[in-house]
């Protein structure tokens, strides 16, 4: 048995550079803490935090020890209650999620309706609803048009760096006919575009496909998803535990990939764990 690993799987560039930037920090011996996971993927958390990075609530975020923001951003007030309590904050948003706040704050100052395409409650799309005062509507995947929302204002449909490309053009296709001032920004990661179409072609490629990823991660769960529809001998695991030596009768190889928050050791690990079982 041959476990393949995808040579384009593995972090992001926002999550390698948030990631770099905490290691930094703490191998210089500083203490550095961050509100919420700095990525979706338990694993790679527990590893950041045996080399002392802490998880800390809204309450502690802006108390005494640094504070790491996350690629998914904070909300305006965020950095002002920083600023005013005196802490010391090191900023890792992803440059792709920024730039989609200054987008956000920009149609806000225009007095433009905003609706943001995600998952009401990712830190991502909470931190961008900071930046217009909380007024953006959020929708998501077959959603009924909002009772809320207003054909005749302005408006700027913008989305979540992860959505689903097809989600984002649906409710382009579905305002564009019905807002006469509609400017759409397409805030999608490229990543993430790019990283469908390459696992499209990594599954066909392998008679099975282990997928390796966090169980709270949206990103995770748009590729998996992409992946299995590529090839139905998809199997998703959080970790090499989770294999089943089922899983690989009667085949020779195997590919295994991951999100953008799935780290190469990890990877790496379970595609030795593969080769180990099938051997035994």
């Amino acid at each position: 048995m041959k476990a393949v690993i995808d040579p384009r799987a593995g972090f992001c560039g926002g999550v390698k550079r948030a990631i770099h930037v905490a290691e930094d920090v703490l191998a210089r011996g500083g203490s550095l803490a961050v509100k919420g996971e700095l990525i979706h993927n338990r694993l790679e958390m527990e590893r950041l935090g045996r080399l002392g990075l802490e998880i800390v609530d809204e309450a502690q975020a802006t108390g005494g020890k640094p504070i790491l923001v996350r690629t998914h951003g904070e909300e305006a007030a965020f950095f002002e209650r920083a600023a005013a309590s005196g802490a010391e904050v090191v900023d890792a948003t992803c440059p792709k999620v920024l730039r989609s706040q200054k987008v956000i704050r920009r149609a806000h100052e225009e007095g433009r309706q905003i609706v943001i395409v995600g998952h009401v409650n990712h830190p991502e799309v909470v931190a961008l609803q900071g930046h217009c005062d909380g007024r953006a509507l959020v929708v998501k995947r077959e959603e009924q048009i909002p009772a809320a929302l207003d054909p005749s204002q302005p408006t700027l449909l913008i989305a979540q760096t992860t959505v689903a490309p097809e989600v984002f053009v649906d409710w382009q296709e579905r305002l564009t006919g019905l807002i006469p001032d509609l400017q759409i920004f397409d805030s999608r990661c490229s990543f993430v575009t790019r990283r469908q179409q390459e696992l499209v072609t990594f599954a066909a490629e392998h008679p099975a496909i282990v997928f390796v990823g966090g169980r709270n991660s949206s990103n995770t769960a748009l590729l998996y998803n992409v992946c299995r529809q590529a090839n139905p001998r998809t199997y998703f695991v959080e970790n090499e535990t989770e294999l089943d030596p089922a899983w690989f009768k009667s085949i020779d190889r195997v590919g295994i990939s991951g999100s953008a928050s799935t780290p190469m050791w990890l990877l790496q690990k379970v595609a030795e764990a593969v080769e180990t079982l099938v051997a035994a």
